[in-house]
């Protein structure tokens, strides 16, 4: 009976096959059949053995062993033979030794369904559960559902006049032109597009059997035999059917976090019309706005055709993410777990039986909100104020450094002043005691003394040997490092006054606290303050004629301060004050030496003294300057 799309069809299928004698023995169960350039007669059976029929006789090829069962066999051009089995891959039969080709080879599966061979020599594989190889001079293509094919089982292949193959498959007999698989093959397309035929072509079983090879045969007319569960489908490839109808695509509903949105409705294509937009059947309110974060979106489409709609194919690509259009094959939905903030075109579109795609798409635009710190006035804000934070993180690393490097210099600075000072002290004071010694013991060595000269010599010996100790001790304790606190200090001073005024007919007097906050002092401002306390002791010893002398000390929260007092004649003055800006001036180099060292040690020096009550001389120093200095 023949059908408007080419195929006829037949309940009872066509047996035709010669009876073969072979050896009752063997007792083999025959699946596939093939015929040798030679025109000898090859058999496969289910038990995985090979038979070969030659001038009338059968034998048996012995160095193949294996236990899968036989499902095709091929002749090729130059005489060797290819052989399918069931789970076992391919073997290609040359030269009386088998090739193995599997899986780890390259081939799409080692379940071989059928085998065809065309005229250029290709061999084109079926395979059950995977879909169709290709191979051709060495190497092997694969093509797969992914890749356009109807189905993974591919049970029969047969090829038209017209360089086309013909698939039979589980879900029917598809078509496919061999120009548009090497285009497949080379990378030129992403996909092919078979024309499909099943049950609404005809046919009452979408089925192809592959239980025996060849299970399908081309005839010299040109007709295509395909034998299905429930008859022989014959196929005319050269009457071309009638152009399918474009399906109409319909985006029905889209999804964000599994709930439907609202804004999106559908239309029947006629209400499209009437309302003056593309026959789509898609009505879109406006663009759909997505709030911020991170969501999942699911697009939802069909197709609108009354001819074969579970065989349309689609096709969707999201402008602003895909770069490329997805290939979605009979698949409705597409699913995307996260879309950054931005705007974005939804498009898809559906092709017919034929290969051909409806150029009238389907549509949506949608926007992804974006957080407020994901907006280009706070990314701008973000970037300003991250480059001001590095500007000023690298003017302050930058500043630190220069501040390192002025403290370095101020302290090789003050180290070069503390030598050249101890070279001075050495010099003036060492140095001309020394010579004094040196003179007076020369003059003792030579010159001839009455006794009572001699003795006030030596006296005068050993009175200047006993100043260079005390000048080297002095030297010592202010360039020893150990002695760089505060209460060394005090200590010191207290010691060497009590030591200065010893057989000065002077009673001298210390005040000074058990306890004294462990402040720093470097070297210079311990040789300063002793110097200046020195001075007011030998004011006292020489100017005041006192027979009392008082030293105190005092510290409280942010200065610490040395009184000397006496109960000499005292002099007519003012109290004097001298700061570190502005020192004050006074009557005598010791009092304006005095004030001078305190102010470059950041303190103060005050003289009160009045005539007949004494005099009074107050040291003070700022603490927090000990701390900075050093």
């Amino acid at each position: 009976m023949a059908t408007t799309n080419s195929l006829l069809l037949y309940k009872d299928p066509i047996a035709a096959a010669d009876e073969v004698k072979v050896i009752k023995s063997a007792k083999p169960n025959i699946i596939s059949l093939a015929e040798d350039r030679k025109g000898a007669l090859w058999m496969g059976t289910r038990e995985g053995k090979i038979w070969q029929l030659h001038e009338d006789k059968w034998l048996a090829q012995t160095n193949f062993s294996q236990t899968n069962a036989i499902t095709a066999i091929v002749p090729d051009t130059d005489g060797s033979m290819w052989v399918g089995t069931d789970g076992n891959g391919l073997y290609r039969l040359k030269n009386g030794s088998f090739h193995h080709l599997d899986k780890s080879e390259g081939l799409l599966s080692d379940v071989i369904r059928t085998l065809y061979l065309d005229g250029q020599g290709t061999l084109w594989i079926g395979t059950g559960d995977e879909g169709l190889s290709r191979w051709h001079n060495g190497r092997i293509d694969n093509f797969t559902p992914r890749e356009g094919l109807p189905e993974k089982n591919i049970s029969q292949i047969l090829e038209d006049d017209a360089g086309r193959l013909w698939l039979g498959s589980s879900r029917g007999i598809a078509c496919v032109n061999k120009h548009r698989l090497d285009e497949l093959a080379a990378g030129q397309i992403p996909a092919v597009y078979p024309q499909l035929f099943g049950r609404a072509e005809g046919m009452l079983s979408e089925e192809c059997t592959g239980g025996f090879y060849p299970a399908g045969l081309k005839t010299k007319s040109g007709l295509l035999w395909f034998s299905t569960l429930k008859g022989v489908v014959v196929v005319d490839p050269r009457v071309q059917p009638a152009t399918t109808l474009m399906p109409n695509t319909v985006l029905e509903e889209v999804l964000v976090d599994g709930v439907p949105d609202p804004m999106l409705h559908v239309s029947s294509p006629k209400t499209a019309r009437r309302s003056g937009q593309p026959g789509n059947g898609v009505s879109q309110l406006e663009t759909l706005r997505i709030t911020p974060g991170k969501h999942r979106v699911e697009f939802r489409y069909t197709g609108l055709s009354f001819d074969a709609p579970e065989l349309i194919r689609f096709r969707y690509r999201l402008e602003g993410l895909d770069t490329d259009w997805v290939e979605a094959g009979t698949w409705r939905t597409a699913f995307y777990s996260y879309l950054p903030p931005g705007d974005y075109r939804f498009r898809v579109a559906a092709c017919n039986s034929d290969g051909v795609w409806n150029e009238n798409e389907s549509g949506l635009e949608l926007t992804v909100l974006r957080h407020f710190w994901q907006t280009w006035w706070f990314i701008t804000w973000a970037g300003l104020s991250l480059m001001v934070s590095v500007v000023g993180t690298v003017r302050i690393v930058e500043k630190r450094k220069l501040h390192r490097r002025l403290k370095r210099l101020e302290q090789e600075r003050v180290l070069e002043r503390e030598r050249t000072r101890i070279a001075q002290d050495l010099h003036d004071e060492m140095g001309a005691k020394l010579c004094r010694i040196s003179f007076l013991s020369e003059h003792a060595r030579r010159g001839e003394l009455p006794p009572e000269e001699l003795q006030d010599q030596i006296t005068s010996i050993s009175d200047a040997s006993r100043e260079v100790l005390h000048s080297l001790d002095e030297i010592v304790w202010a360039v020893n490092p150990q002695n760089d606190t505060l209460e060394h200090a005090a200590s010191y001073i207290g010691q060497y006054a009590q030591e200065y005024f010893q057989m000065t007919g002077i009673q001298c007097e210390l005040d000074i606290p058990t306890q004294l906050p462990a402040y720093p002092l470097s070297s210079q401002m311990r040789h300063h303050l002793f110097l200046a306390t020195h001075e007011a002791l030998t004011n006292i010893l020489k100017h005041s004629g006192a027979t009392r002398a008082k030293i105190s000390m005092i510290s409280g929260n942010a200065t610490f301060e040395i009184s000397i007092a006496d109960n000499g004649k005292g002099f007519n003055s003012s109290a004097i004050e001298s700061k570190p800006e502005s020192p004050a001036t006074a009557s005598g180099n010791g009092l304006n030496n005095m004030c001078q060292r305190l102010a470059d040690i950041g303190g103060r020096c005050r003289i009160e003294s009045a005539l007949g009550q004494g005099t009074n001389i107050r040291f003070v120093i700022p603490l927090n300057f000990f701390a900075k200095d050093v």
